[in-house]
């Protein structure tokens, strides 16, 4: 244990016996055995090479917005990117894994250029948002990607956005094991500072009062597409035919479920798609909550709702 501790430190800042809820906006999960916090891309695709080399467990983790750590922890080593470097070039914003929505979407706003109102207000990092394909207010993170420069297997690769398998919350990074995205070029529009300072106050509006005062991961399962809906179309609200997704959160709330709990976990009073930790909850109350909404949404509708937040066992 001490010769990897001194190996790691090469890489990074590291800590032993770290409680993950301390890393997640869940606020749930028990100790990673070790916890390398590395800020360098290059120093980032060096640790991943020898944690491969070594055969050593690993988990990278971006901002800690999308996942649920289990009570147990983690052993081996949980590899948090926090390369926070950033620079716009005309219309192409370069950000590093690490840059937080937050501040990819303050730096464009600064530079008056648009694509990337839909963040604000979003926690989390480009790195996962590109992973996941993030996205919010019917637009998504590859609709503004020219290319992703990503690790794998210890070579750095370069993705063209054509080649990146972007879907509905995800791409070819989250379904390919040993892919890590380590940094993402994004072409926005030029636009005008105080439009888009509006369509960013507008969206962030829209959002009072649906975020609830509680952590939580966000919205915790994925829309519905509208064509694996069983019932007719038509009898649906205009927007949701627009968008072509049926929000999670309309469903469960015709379930009356706002409010439901199980342990320290359960359903916000804010959002019907928000699962929240109330308190001291365990990703055991957060699992039997999950199977309880997905039970009552499949009785009552006929559909299955998957989970958007990252489960880890």
């Amino acid at each position: 244990m001490n010769l990897l501790h001194q190996e790691l430190k090469k890489y990074g800042s590291v800590k032993t016996n770290v409680l993950l809820s301390r890393h997640t906006t869940f606020k749930i999960g028990g100790p990673a055995e070790f916890l390398v916090t590395v800020d360098d891309n290059d120093k980032l695709a060096g640790l991943l090479v020898f944690l491969q080399a070594e055969g050593v467990e690993y988990f990278v983790l971006g901002g800690g917005s999308n996942v649920l750590f289990p009570d147990d922890g983690l052993r081996g080593v949980v590899v948090k990117i926090s390369s926070g470097k950033m620079r716009v070039d005309d219309q192409i914003i370069e950000a590093d894994a690490g840059v937080s929505l937050t501040d990819a979407v303050n730096l464009a706003t600064k530079n008056s250029l648009s694509g990337l109102e839909w963040a604000a207000g979003i926690p989390g990092t480009i790195g996962g948002a590109v992973r996941g394909n993030s996205g919010a207010m019917g637009q998504c993170m590859s609709d503004s990607i020219v290319k992703v420069l990503v690790w794998q297997d210890g070579e750095i690769k370069e993705f063209l956005k054509e080649e990146c398998g972007f879907c509905y919350r995800g791409s070819l990074f989250k379904d390919t094991a040993g892919m890590v995205v380590l940094k993402v070029w994004l072409k926005l529009a030029s636009g005008q500072a105080g439009a888009i300072l509006k369509t960013i106050q507008g969206y962030l509006e829209q959002r009072q009062g649906k975020f609830p005062p509680f952590p939580s991961a966000g919205s915790f399962f994925k829309n519905l597409k509208i064509d694996e809906w069983p019932g007719k179309i038509e009898d649906l609200p205009e927007m949701f035919q627009t968008r072509g997704m049926i929000p999670t959160g309309w469903l469960i709330d015709g379930l009356d479920l706002r409010g439901f709990k199980i342990g320290g976990g359960g359903v916000s009073q804010e959002h019907g798609n928000f699962l929240v930790n109330f308190g001291g909850a365990t990703q055991a109350d957060i699992l039997s909550v999950v199977d309880e909404v997905q039970k009552k949404v499949y009785n009552k509708y006929g559909v299955t709702i998957e989970p958007e937040v990252e489960i880890i066992h």
